[in-house]
């Protein structure tokens, strides 16, 4: 672990820690959104407890209504969708981070030394090189299931507000 630490700086810990948590939050979201899905066919499915709620409501405002019940029963699939787009914002900016430190460190061992060691100066290109390569790795999936997850709350909230119209008529 050590090594590690030596090889990616303090952006490659936490760019690290965050993969692992996204990695839980993308199964989670995934998850919960299966359920969801799976159980929407019987009377006390989420989906359903909601048409209840805002089929009485009036047209203009049961897109919001719905909007805000989705929000409080499906808190689970909402919470991992954001830590997901946090992620993804924030791992290529800490991977740059790392680059910008490990340039740092290979311009510092450039200055203390009059002879340049290529060992020194590898080390922090290394790092400056992984940690960027975390940043990214750890981004392009969480922005690829935040999406899929925005996308199944879209479908999920139409599904409500059609089968809340419906029951309406």
């Amino acid at each position: 672990m050590i090594n590690f630490y030596q090889q990616v700086g303090y952006s490659g810990v936490i760019i690290f820690l965050l993969g692992f948590i996204s990695i839980y939050m993308t199964i989670r979201g995934i998850v919960l959104v299966i359920l969801i899905k799976k159980q929407e066919n019987l009377d006390n499915s989420i989906i359903k407890n909601i048409v209840k709620s805002v089929s009485k409501v009036k047209e203009n405002e049961r897109q919001q209504l719905i909007y805000a019940h989705m929000q409080v029963k499906m808190r689970g699939i909402f919470t991992s969708m954001y830590f997901l787009k946090l992620c993804a914002a924030i791992c290529p900016l800490l991977g740059l981070l790392g680059t910008v430190l490990g340039m740092v460190n290979v311009f510092s061992n450039l200055a203390e030394k009059a002879i340049s060691d290529p060992t020194l100066l590898a080390g922090g290109i290394w790092q400056a090189l992984l940690t960027t390569v975390m940043g990214l790795t750890v981004a392009i999936p969480c922005i690829i299931v935040h999406y899929f997850l925005m996308q199944s709350l879209r479908f999920l909230k139409n599904k409500i507000y059609f089968m809340a119209r419906d029951t309406n008529e």
